[in-house]
């Protein structure tokens, strides 16, 4: 009896342990939802897809690409990096996807959707925020690196360039 009760202490702690560590691992990793909206007038002869999550570091990104490209003819739209799937890409002279991988892979809606688009990659920027810099995918120069705020100019800038590239 006396065994019964320590092994349904012990489990127990396990489950709250677990639970605890779930629930700050969600608290502190979890990206906040982008909330959708545009900038310039969707008339303009360019136009650009950013989709991203949200965090404090992709949201600062998000304003320097903008910021940086306001006064230009260029009509954007941002959206959460999860409803890609929503999009219609033919419609769009350049998308940028701002997310976080992990192990090294996309999440698999933004695998999915690069998947349905094998022959408009050329219209990809995509940004991800890891750890390591020796991130790749098949035919797309992937842009990574950690989310570290006071390197926001950098990568605004590199995203800033390759889009002028795409859409000259």
């Amino acid at each position: 009896m006396q065994m019964r009760r320590l092994a349904r202490i012990v489990l127990t702690s396990v489950i709250v342990i677990f639970i605890g560590f779930m629930v700050w691992h969600e608290y502190t990793y979890a990206m906040d939802t982008v909330i959708p909206f545009e900038v310039n007038d969707r008339r303009a002869k360019t136009k650009v897809l950013i989709a991203s999550q949200g965090s404090s570091f992709k949201d600062s990104l998000v304003q320097g690409i903008l910021k940086h490209n306001y006064k230009d003819d260029i009509y954007f739209k941002v959206i959460d990096v999860y409803t890609l799937f929503t999009v219609y890409i033919d419609k769009w002279d350049a998308l940028i996807i701002i997310n976080s991988w992990e192990y090294g892979s996309p999440p698999r809606n933004v695998r999915n959707f690069i998947n349905k688009h094998p022959n408009k990659l050329d219209k990809l920027i995509i940004l991800s925020t890891v750890g390591s810099s020796h991130i790749s995918l098949k035919d797309i120069d992937v842009i990574s690196g950690e989310s570290i705020i006071q390197e926001t100019p950098e990568y605004t800038n590199i995203v800033v360039e390759r889009l002028k590239q795409i859409i000259k």
